[in-house]
């Protein structure tokens, strides 16, 4: 099931993004809007989210997914986190001893970059967590290969996002 997810992800992140940037118009367990922001460095080179950034927190798997996504002039692109509760706020948590999963995907070239369950390695810290006003925010970095072939891999640094998220 993963890799079925994997090779629509691009599109995932899109409809994800243009969804919560209208969720206003949908009923969701909470009133929040989505508004976020997300940055990072991609082998040095400064990358934003310009479309959306959101988040949703499954209650029945205490699961977040967090996304944003850059469209630039014939190229879209987008980081994915996925991680669970419980959270502690301020503590780095590695792909290498917890669940947690970083992608990156470049619609373009077709090309998914993995710092977890796949390949790779990342870490994750919740630096802001209101569970009543729904909002998350936090950092991010990482070494994410290309889970196509293995040898080719991106290095993720100073990445930060902050968001809300909706309950499902």
């Amino acid at each position: 099931m993963r890799l079925i997810v994997n090779r629509f992800l691009p599109l995932i992140i899109l409809l994800a993004a243009f969804s919560m940037a209208v969720g206003s118009c949908k009923k969701s367990s909470n009133n929040n809007s989505s508004s976020g922001s997300m940055t990072a460095s991609i082998n040095s080179t400064a990358w934003s989210a310009n479309y959306g950034v959101g988040g949703s927190f499954t209650v029945a798997d205490s699961m977040f997914d967090v996304a944003g996504a850059q469209i630039t002039s014939g190229d879209t692109s987008g980081f994915s986190m996925t991680f669970y509760t419980p959270i502690t706020i301020n503590k780095a948590y590695g792909s290498d001893t917890a669940s947690i999963d970083i992608q990156y995907q470049d619609a373009k070239t077709g090309t998914l970059y993995d710092g977890g369950a796949l390949a790779g390695h990342s870490t994750l810290t919740i630096t802001s967590y209101n569970t009543s006003n729904f909002t998350i925010g936090g950092t991010f970095s990482g070494v994410l290969y290309n889970v196509s072939t293995g040898k080719d891999s991106l290095t993720v640094t100073g990445g930060t996002f902050s968001t809300t998220f909706t309950l499902q």
